[in-house]
């Protein structure tokens, strides 16, 4: 009797035949989704307008060499990497484009400020906050809650009170800390005064200086939030107002407390609270500290020449 003969065994190949072709299918679909995700992202219609921008305000040249992707400035020494201008491109073209343009389009300000900040020594978030790491703008403008790094804008300077220049002097402050005034810091200065004036360090220490009755401030502004009560805040629960707050009614908001309350007046309040939240562990190399005594002759006025006296007019002969 004959036996059946076996069938060859399934090979390898065709058994696995189907999970390859899906395998394949999946990562081809990955591709597809990985160029359609870098083609649509939030910076890519920026970065296609910018070009015809740069030609129609007369730059062909500068248009044509133009590369699209992320762009960054990155400032190792600071430990700064900011993608901010990956749809910020016209910030440093305020010599070509208008400043009418619309954001994230708008050239940067020009001025005395600018030539002695570099874009390529200061970078956008020494000056402005935010997270300079992101490319999208949520990330970038919101970052943290509350006091922890959001960018300052307009609106988040107004629900403290102040316009978006005062505030960004708390940020100025992280090298100018030991300036005795500098100039265009004028709510700065004012907390300064207001420090010795008011005798702070009677019962704060500061860097090693002052008394030991209050909490150190050295670097207040790296304080954590979440560990202070908002329970008696009133208005917006952010550490910029619970500061401001208890610089004026500190058994309010703190009722434990041992400060006295100094009712003292909201403007004041807010300029050391700018000043407090300035006070960070900050490292910046000695190039980037400005020299007190530079500061404070900039602070002086400028002295009105005297006025040249009329020549005499000389006598006439008869």
């Amino acid at each position: 009797m004959e036996q059946p003969q076996k069938s060859p065994p399934e090979s390898y190949e065709s058994r696995d035949f189907g999970w390859l072709v899906a395998m394949s299918l999946l990562f081809f679909g990955l591709v597809v989704i990985g160029f359609w995700h870098e083609y649509d992202t939030q910076w890519a219609p920026y970065q296609r307008e910018f070009p015809a921008m740069l030609g129609h305000y007369g730059k062909g040249d500068e248009a044509r060499k133009f590369t699209a992707g992320i762009k960054q400035i990155w400032i190792p020494q600071i430990g700064v990497t900011d993608r901010c201008i990956t749809c910020h491109l016209g910030y440093d073209w305020s010599a070509v484009l208008p400043p009418t343009l619309g954001q994230p389009l708008t050239p940067h300000p020009a001025g005395d400020l600018i030539a002695r900040h570099p874009f390529e020594k200061f970078g956008c978030t020494p000056c402005h906050g935010g997270q300079g790491w992101a490319t999208n703008a949520q990330a970038a403008h919101v970052g943290g809650a509350g006091w922890i790094d959001p960018m300052i804008s307009p609106a988040l300077a107004a629900s403290a009170g102040l316009t978006m220049s005062e505030m960004m002097q708390m940020r100025c402050n992280f090298c100018h800390r030991h300036d005795e005034a500098t100039p265009g810091m004028d709510e700065i200065n004012r907390a300064k005064l207001l420090l010795r004036k008011r005798k702070c360090m009677l019962c704060h220490s500061i860097e090693g200086r002052g008394g030991n009755a209050g909490p150190e401030l050295t670097y207040e502004g790296d304080a954590n939030p979440e560990l202070y009560d908002f329970s008696h805040v009133t208005g917006p629960k952010t550490f910029f107002n619970w500061n401001v707050q208890h610089l004026m009614h500190a058994s309010r908001i703190s009722p434990a407390t041992q400060m006295p309350d100094y009712n003292m007046p909201v403007e004041d309040a807010r300029a050391l609270t700018l000043l407090l939240l300035s006070w960070r562990r900050q490292t910046f190399p000695p190039d980037y500290i400005p020299a007190a005594a530079e500061a404070a002759a900039a602070m002086q006025p400028t002295p009105t020449p005297a006025p040249t006296p009329a020549p005499t007019p000389a006598p006439e002969h008869h």
